[in-house]
């Protein structure tokens, strides 16, 4: 009886560790996804990203989680944030903000509602001079799937 009891116990309990490992990969997926349209060419990390529609996927809420960039369905390239704000999760508006210098755009933050705001690195120039003119701050609207 005792031996069976034992048996009966060792198998929840593979049962349960067997079910803890599958269910988090069987509701994998991006945590957040949405898409965009940029009316100007602008740099976002490393990447130039030409005037056009844009979609993005965003699978960890943290600083490993990259940023995906895909152009009219086909991958652009990864962009990691360079720090992310889950306290700003009260945006109302998605949006992507970018900072325009010398003619051209930056992007700078990406805002998200219920998420929160990942910010990308800028050139060392651009830091002096977002922080002395922000009048130069332009905003995209970002349309997001899902939650």
């Amino acid at each position: 009886m005792k031996i069976s009891c034992m048996r009966v116990a060792g198998l929840v309990l593979v049962a349960v560790l067997s079910y803890g490992m599958i269910s988090p990969s069987s509701h994998a997926g991006p945590v957040a996804e949405g898409k965009f349209k940029l009316p100007f060419d602008a740099q976002l990390g490393k990447m130039a990203l030409p005037k056009g529609d844009y979609s993005f996927s965003i699978e960890h809420l943290s600083l490993t989680g990259d940023v995906l960039i895909l152009h009219e369905n086909r991958p652009v390239g990864f962009v990691r944030p360079q720090s992310f704000n889950d306290r700003e999760a009260q945006n109302k508006v998605p949006v992507l903000v970018c900072i325009r210098h010398d003619g051209n755009f930056t992007v700078r933050a990406l805002r998200l509602p219920h998420v929160g705001t990942f910010y990308f690195p800028l050139a060392k120039d651009l830091s002096v001079l977002a922080a002395q003119q922000p009048q130069l701050i332009e905003t995209v609207s970002v349309e997001v799937s899902g939650d």
